[in-house]
């Protein structure tokens, strides 16, 4: 996981053949994740929030959780049959 861009909380990292992007936002309640992923610069899946079912203690730990869904998402899309969602 590395910093990506100009804004804080923005992160991106390999997995595969697939860029991963991840976005943390502190909102009144807390933090939220979301994430996106892309091949070969092209859109593969748009972005899509993290469903939160533990507690973030930190916006690193957010950020891990939205790799995380990124990556199951990767792989249950690269399954044969599975179509692109």
């Amino acid at each position: 996981m590395k910093p990506a861009g100009a804004d804080m909380g923005d992160y991106t990292e390999s997995y595969r053949d697939y860029v991963i992007e991840v976005a943390v936002e502190q909102v009144l309640t807390g933090v939220k994740a979301h994430f996106r992923v892309l091949k070969s610069d092209a859109v593969t899946i748009d972005w899509r929030l993290v469903p939160i079912d533990r507690l973030w203690s930190t916006e690193h730990r957010a950020a891990e959780a939205g790799f995380q869904a990124a990556r199951e998402a990767i792989d249950a899309m690269d399954k044969p049959g599975a179509g692109a969602g």
